[in-house]
């Protein structure tokens, strides 16, 4: 008996048209788990690409209501600012926006006068935005222990409101005594929240239903009043007398005040040839740091101004700006091409020079913490500090003139003695329990509870 060794086995006893119909089977089988196997790969692709578009068309939905968030906080800043300005009694001694509308002149400066500066207004169809500048509180006292100016954890305080913990100071608030002024009023934070709303329901208030919130964000700044207080009543007020000279064609007028001071005890200056009308005095107690005039450091100084540039070529261009501040760091020549004028106060952080033929004609206060030199023709009235020397002379038959004018110098004081931003706007630290900032920014969505946990208890 014969043994069947071909490899088909089975198959070989099975007539060819039966083989190729069960192997014709067999791909079509695989052929249907391959597609199937196809369409499930392509279906968790599309699908996570679905996800992925859906995660990035939030994410961008989210940036930009944050985005937006952050703009109307800086319009609440503005506002507040111009709220600043604005009163008639200065400095401001309290942050109280007011709304009377049935007065006979009417005020309408929030919405909300209990709770600050408080404006909504819509953005786009459906899309509200509203602003709030709260009214603040001071910190509740503590002792500062190692004197770095800050409450840390385990130095005493003064539980004003007796709920157990150190509470900081927060929103719009006078910061002048922690800023070291013995003044009220001197410098002000200003807080600002601007919230971004999706408003379907206009029947609705703004959070309730389905007018959900966006997008929230802070931002806070400092505004500080400008001081300006000359060493003396006087056109021109001089540190070093004994080395500078006013020459030939010089003509300094002291009209309603002295036409030259300096300190008391200092050699008088050489004033031969020029001509002089009014008196030339040492004067007890002159003092001309930056500090003591402006009442502030030249850091402050800077934030504070209208332009501030180490590039007088490119930073300043054309007049200076009317009662503006304007902070030159370094040297700095006014010539032809570009004399100094304008009406305003102009700090030159170096020497300062105004070139022959300049026809330079300045309105308010000069100061300068080097070397002034000045050329005609060239008039000037106000005041000129200098720290350093002075040479003021003509040339040719110009005149290079110099005039006190006590209006002038009033007009500055009322002009410029207003709040100024004297710091950036930026967004204010979260607070933990204990009053210190901490470094958490993720944002409230993403982290959910743990961010109030934090907030309330976190180290």
């Amino acid at each position: 008996m014969s043994t069947n060794r071909n490899p088909l086995g089975a198959w070989h006893a099975m007539p060819m048209r039966t083989v190729v119909a069960h192997r014709a089977s067999e791909r079509g089988v695989m052929l249907i788990w391959a597609a199937a196997a196809l369409l499930l790969i392509a279906g968790t692709i599309l699908a996570a690409t679905e996800e992925v578009k859906a995660v990035e068309a939030v994410s961008r939905a989210e940036f930009s209501a944050e985005g937006q968030a952050r703009e109307i906080a800086q319009a609440g800043v503005v506002d507040a600012y111009a709220w600043f300005r604005r009163q008639s009694v200065q400095p401001v001694q309290a942050f109280t926006p007011a709304l009377d509308l049935a007065a006979a002149t009417p005020v309408n400066e929030t919405e909300d006068p209990t709770v600050g500066l408080v404006r909504t207004f819509e953005i786009a169809p459906g899309m509200w935005g509203r602003y709030t500048v709260r009214r603040g509180t001071a910190p509740e006292p503590f002792t500062d222990d190692d004197g770095n100016g800050l409450f840390d954890s385990g130095e005493s305080w003064q539980d004003d409101n007796g709920d157990g913990r150190w509470t900081p100071g927060r929103f719009t608030r006078d910061v002048s005594a922690e800023r070291g002024l013995s003044a009220n009023g001197g410098v002000w934070i200003l807080e600002s929240e601007g919230v971004v709303f999706r408003r379907p329901r206009a029947d609705l208030p703004l959070g309730q239903g389905p007018n959900i919130e966006l997008g929230r964000a802070r931002l806070a700044t400092e505004v500080r009043r400008l001081t300006i207080q000359p060493p003396a009543a006087a056109a021109l007020c001089m540190s070093t007398p004994g080395m500078s000279a006013l020459g030939t064609r010089a003509r300094i007028r002291g009209a309603d005040g002295a036409a030259v001071a300096w300190p008391d005890g200092a050699t008088v200056p050489a004033m031969a040839g020029a001509e002089v009308e009014g008196a030339t005095s040492a004067v007890p107690g002159f003092i001309s740091e930056v500090e003591e005039i402006f009442g502030v450091s030249w850091t402050q100084l800077r934030s504070m101004a209208d332009i501030s540039t180490s590039d007088p070529v490119h930073g300043l261009r054309g007049e200076v700006p009317s009662f503006g501040l304007v902070v030159i760091k370094g040297n700095v020549t006014f010539d032809a091409t570009r004399p100094l004028r304008g009406t305003g106060v102009v700090i030159v952080d170096g020497d300062c020079t105004l070139a022959p033929g300049s026809n330079s004609f300045f309105n308010g206060l000069l100061y300068v913490r080097g070397d002034f030199e000045a050329r005609a023709p060239a008039f000037l009235r106000g005041t000129v500090i200098v720290k350093g020397t002075a040479d003021m002379r003509g040339t040719g038959g110009d005149y290079c003139e110099l005039e006190y004018d006590s209006s002038m110098i009033g007009t500055l004081l009322s002009q410029m003695g207003q709040y100024r931003y004297s710091k950036a706007p930026y967004a204010p630290a979260p607070l933990l329990r204990d009053g210190r900032p901490t470094e958490l920014h993720i944002s409230r969505r993403r982290l959910g509870s743990g961010y109030a946990a934090a907030l309330s208890g976190g180290n």
